[in-house]
């Protein structure tokens, strides 16, 4: 089963010009993480079907995230040269106990045309989570996601908060006027990814087991969303997170499902902004099912730890 192209369109955040041909420029990433599907694909698959538990499922899974996470830094640091990079190391820098901050708003706030998709994107984030905040916890300035696990036990999702608030969460830019998503705390952040994988295992373990019939199963597929908003709540890298997860995404649901996900241009952000139920509605109505594409292409990586830090986007369009 093969990933095309078409699993990755093109986020709406990143066009922050009106000019077609910068937006074809952009879609070629498409391609690049095609190609990296399709590699992490036939390797985990080999690897899986040699797999006898659970525990090994997934962690399968988590070395394939790891081993995207270096893909990613590898791509960052081919297009910004082959010296030492800050910036692309923050691909494979896990974000451990600090915090990653996304902000949202209006145009003007990041000196932005207020014309362009990504800015009229980012407008729409920050009424959301203003709406949120105002019809969920009144005169409040912070509001926490609470995610359901699979026992229904509750746990910590990210921070929603006003951007005057930052400052209390280690970001010392200017932020007012802005709505900004914060990453959870560490231990949370983990249960969930474990919790992610845990649920494509079960998935796996039914292929294995000679189902076929999963793609048409409504339970195998909320089962398989919910997976998706765990590892965006449970993200584990600094930069690049947005790609690194579309792709595994879309191989993760290609070896359960046997057929490949176009997954929706705003996910991430969606997944940030959005409660747990609120997600799940979404992606039933904005995430489809692709025939498989002709050819593979092959990419290859590693990746390795490195310091905690506080990380902030900027103007709530660093993506990918």
């Amino acid at each position: 089963m093969i990933i095309s192209a078409a699993s990755f369109p093109t986020p709406d955040l990143i066009k922050r010009v009106n000019n077609p041909a910068v937006w074809d420029q952009q879609g070629r990433f498409a391609s690049l993480q095609a190609a990296a599907a399709n590699s992490a694909l036939t390797r985990m698959s080999t690897l899986l079907d040699a797999a006898a538990t659970k525990a090994q499922r997934m962690q399968l899974f988590a070395d394939t995230y790891r081993d995207l996470a270096e893909w990613r830094y590898q791509l960052a640091r081919r297009d910004e040269g082959e010296g030492p990079s800050a910036t692309a190391e923050l691909c494979r820098t896990r974000i451990g106990r600090g915090a990653v901050l996304d902000p949202f708003g209006a145009a003007h706030l990041f000196g932005d045309d207020p014309s362009t998709p990504g800015s009229r994107l980012s407008a729409r984030l920050g009424n959301f989570i203003r709406m949120r905040l105002e019809t969920e916890l009144p005169g409040a300035a912070e509001l926490r996601n609470i995610v359901v696990r699979p026992d229904d036990s509750t746990i910590g999702g990210n921070f929603l908060i006003r951007g005057e608030l930052a400052h209390e969460y280690g970001f010392p830019g200017h932020y007012a006027g802005t709505f900004c998503t914060v990453t959870g705390e560490l231990a949370d952040r983990t249960a969930l990814q474990r919790d992610a994988f845990g649920l494509v295992a079960d998935l796996e373990e039914q292929r294995a087991a000679g189902r076929t019939d999963l793609l048409d199963d409504p339970e195998a597929q909320q089962a398989f969303r919910t997976a998706q908003y765990y590892l965006y709540q449970g993200p584990e890298y600094r930069r690049g997170s947005d790609a690194t997860l579309r792709v595994l995404q879309a191989t993760l649901h290609t070896r359960v499902f046997g057929a490949p996900p176009a997954l929706p241009q705003d996910i991430d952000v969606v997944a940030y902004v959005a409660g747990q139920q609120t997600f799940d509605d979404y992606l039933k109505r904005n995430q489809s099912i692709l025939q498989p594409a002709p050819d593979p292409t092959t990419t290859g990586t590693l990746d390795r730890p490195a310091q905690e830090t506080q990380h902030q986007r900027n103007g709530g369009l660093e993506r990918g």
